[in-house]
């Protein structure tokens, strides 16, 4: 097992980056998320058929460069691809990356309806609809938070149906700060566990929350000493509130329970045991992470004479806007990594 630490342990969370083109109000949130979602397009999907066709549903992609072998980026819970707008001026150009972005059903600028199947398999059902769509024969995965549960239900299906057609090669996996292992879960009583239960009824309510209430709540998500915490914790608040979409945060919430309902099915370890010979793999995290901090020493322990690469950094667990430098380093380096194994030159 490699394990590498980008950050040098002096450096500490204080010396994360402050979020990009984010000020201290909401109209500056508002402007970082109007220049994200203006390079971006709205395309229809229909989930009954699991494919992007003609649909009133519609969904959020940002894309660049020829994407038949694009680096396909996976959103975070709740404020989807927004996420990556730090990471991406970091992040080699077009023509070296090729990139695919996307916001699942309910978040970001995509539609949220109210009578929806809210689920991992669902999420997965999109991601491959897109990749046959825009003609992806070739992907490296970069996922974050709960996207990593996404990518295990893709991986698991690939071995359940492997004739399965359209479904592009998958040169490497890359997951930071998401679920691996169903009982290395750890989010805050009062996140995850608590909105997953609230009553329908409830979901209104959401969306008159003040900026302060979110933040006395979801604050958590960002390590105390990080400078851009308010700067950040308003975007993420804002992506929330477009399209009427903060009931988001309770119907997506069940994330973590339906991993455990699936432990086996999607634990990381047989994923990996499945596939560490075909592409590789790496995983990552936090140390200030309060949602997914034990994924990573589970993951040493359990796979620990095993060639699985492991990194970490400092921060909270909203990597995206703390160290946004340090994590587009190790996707561009990983990426590099994945093409040059699947060209047999390691």
């Amino acid at each position: 097992m490699t394990t590498s630490n980008l950050v040098s342990a002096n450096s500490g969370a204080s010396s994360a980056e402050p979020l990009a083109g984010a000020g201290t109000t909401g109209g500056s949130a508002l402007d970082t998320l109007s220049a994200w979602y203006g390079n971006g397009e709205r395309i229809p999907f229909d989930p009954q058929l699991a494919t992007m066709s003609d649909s009133d549903l519609r969904v959020f992609i940002r894309r660049e460069g020829d994407l038949s072998h694009a680096v396909t980026f996976l959103p975070g819970y709740p404020d989807g691809s927004s996420g990556w707008a730090n990471v991406l001026p970091h992040l080699p150009d077009a023509s070296a990356m090729p990139k695919l972005f996307l916001d699942y059903v309910g978040m970001g600028d995509s539609d949220k309806p109210d009578a929806y199947r809210y689920s991992t398999a669902e999420r997965a059902d999109l991601v491959e609809a897109l990749w046959r769509k825009l003609g992806v024969r070739a992907t490296t995965v970069i996922a974050f938070d709960f996207s990593s549960l996404v990518v295990l239900e893709h991986l698991r299906r690939r071995l359940e149906c492997p004739e399965a057609i359209g479904w592009p090669e998958i040169r490497g996996v890359f997951i930071f700060n998401g679920g691996l292992f169903a009982d290395g879960h750890s989010h805050p009583w009062w996140t995850t566990p608590v909105l997953r239960r609230l009553p329908a009824w409830m979901e209104k309510g959401f969306e008159m929350q003040s900026f302060a209430m979110f933040m006395m709540l979801g604050g958590v998500m960002w390590s105390r000493r990080f400078s851009g915490r308010r700067e950040a914790g308003r975007r993420v608040y804002e992506s929330l509130r477009r399209h009427g979409g903060f009931s988001y945060l309770s119907r997506a919430a069940g994330f973590a329970a339906e991993h455990k309902q699936q432990g086996e099915r999607l634990d990381f370890g047989r994923l990996f045991m499945a596939w560490r010979r075909r592409f590789p793999m790496l995983v990552g995290g936090s140390d200030d992470d309060a949602f997914e901090h034990r994924q990573i020493d589970l993951a040493e322990q359990r796979l620990k004479s095993l060639d699985l690469e492991v990194a970490r950094l400092p921060g909270g667990h909203m990597t995206t806007d703390e160290q946004p430098r340090a994590l587009a380093e190790l996707i561009a380096r990983f990426a590099e990594k994945a093409d040059r194994w699947q060209r047999g030159s390691l």
